[in-house]
């Protein structure tokens, strides 16, 4: 394999994982944002007397954006050791690289 292939790969699999990591960030933000409106309405409805509603729906909600919040936190730690993991292989090709020049000269 090229070297700069090498790098290019390592390169584009960091890029890769930076959109992960803020993707998955931007879902954990919006999930975290959405549990406090949960609340609200809960709030809200009990004022109205709707409770017993709204706690159903509200239990639905909470675990729907537990779960929403597990992928997300799972898909971030992903993203993470993606970027390590290519971070690894642009180094190495730099070092092969240095290599490549120290041998040269």
């Amino acid at each position: 394999m090229e070297i700069g292939a090498a790098m290019n790969s390592g390169l584009q699999g960091m890029q890769r994982a930076n959109q992960q990591v803020s993707q998955s960030s931007q879902e954990i933000a919006s999930a975290s944002t959405s549990g406090r409106n949960d609340v609200q309405q809960q709030s809200n409805a009990v004022a109205n007397g709707a409770q017993a509603a709204t706690e159903t729906a509200s239990e639905t909600s909470q675990s729907v954006t537990a779960a929403n919040t597990t992928d997300s936190l799972v898909s971030l730690n992903q993203g993470q050791t993606n970027f390590e993991s290519n971070t690894r292989t642009v180094e190495t090709a730099d070092e092969m690289l240095g290599t490549m020049i120290d041998t040269s000269a």
